[in-house]
């Protein structure tokens, strides 16, 4: 099941000819002036989500929704693929990458309303196909890892 040569064929399908924001002022959240989102959006900007390595992703985790729709539309497929790669790392790398991806795919309902609003703009970005591989990374994560995370917005979904 993990590193899924399908599920990954799936996600680029899906994501091919995604625009890559080539300024850094495209890639944040308007607002979001803190350090951490700055290295993230220079780290990332112009560049294709099929050129970041895994540690790129892993060191910038925490700033993943710091970035705007339509930067997360670019490098969303690049942290859904990390989610199943392969075991050599996964120990290592998997189970941060999961949790900040799942952060920034939660509703928010109940609380922290801002966080919903920019939860809400992500998605809105994504077409139907991305959509639904996004959906099946998450059933994938149910069924690999029991992340009661990842059930819980495919229950929202």
């Amino acid at each position: 099941m993990v590193g899924s040569p399908e599920l990954r064929a799936r996600i680029e399908k899906a994501f091919v000819g995604v625009p890559v924001p080539t300024r850094i002022e495209e890639m944040r959240l308007p607002g979001r002036t803190d350090e951490d989102s700055y290295a993230m959006a220079a780290a990332f900007v112009g560049k294709p989500w099929t050129e970041l390595p895994i540690e790129t992703l892993f060191f910038h985790r925490e700033a993943l929704g710091s970035l705007s729709p339509a930067a997360y539309r670019a490098y969303l497929p690049a942290y859904l693929a990390a989610s199943f790669a392969s075991e050599d790392w996964m120990d290592k790398y998997g189970p941060d990458l999961r949790q900040y991806l799942l952060f920034t795919l939660k509703p928010w309902k109940h609380h922290k309303p801002e966080r919903g609003a920019e939860t809400t703009a992500r998605l809105a970005a994504l077409t139907d196909e991305q959509r639904e591989v996004v959906a099946d990374v998450l059933r994938f994560l149910v069924a690999r890892w029991e992340s009661e995370d990842a059930a819980e917005i495919l229950r929202d979904w």
